[in-house]
């Protein structure tokens, strides 16, 4: 019973450091207070989609999806204040630059 006991203890610390260590390499972030939350960084050099919805935000365009993504743009469509929809580019990398030229283009 002992050694049973003995094997149960050991591999239930075992699991529990496991999960300790999946859900913080996840993506989870700790305030110290108690509260987590959910935050992926990018990788370094490229924009991220919430850095790119808060950009379309600042630019006038409000409840914005994503419309296309590849390793090198990120657009988004949204509507305007007057309730007209927009779309809007960003380059994928560091500071995501909004691309010209996205505002009229008929595929999207």
């Amino acid at each position: 019973m002992k050694p049973v006991l003995t094997s149960l203890i050991l591999s239930s610390a075992m699991l529990l450091s496991s999960l300790s260590g999946f859900a913080a390499s996840g993506g989870w972030q700790s305030d110290g207070q108690g509260t987590r939350y959910w935050h992926v960084t990018p990788p370094p050099g490229q924009c991220n989609i919430s850095q790119a919805k808060n950009r379309a935000l600042r630019a006038g365009i409000y409840r914005s999806e994503i419309i296309q993504q590849d390793e090198n743009i990120i657009v988004l469509r949204g509507l305007d204040q007057s309730g007209d929809r927009r779309t809007i580019g960003f380059g994928n990398i560091r500071g995501c630059p909004e691309l010209e030229g996205y505002e009229e283009n008929p595929n999207f």
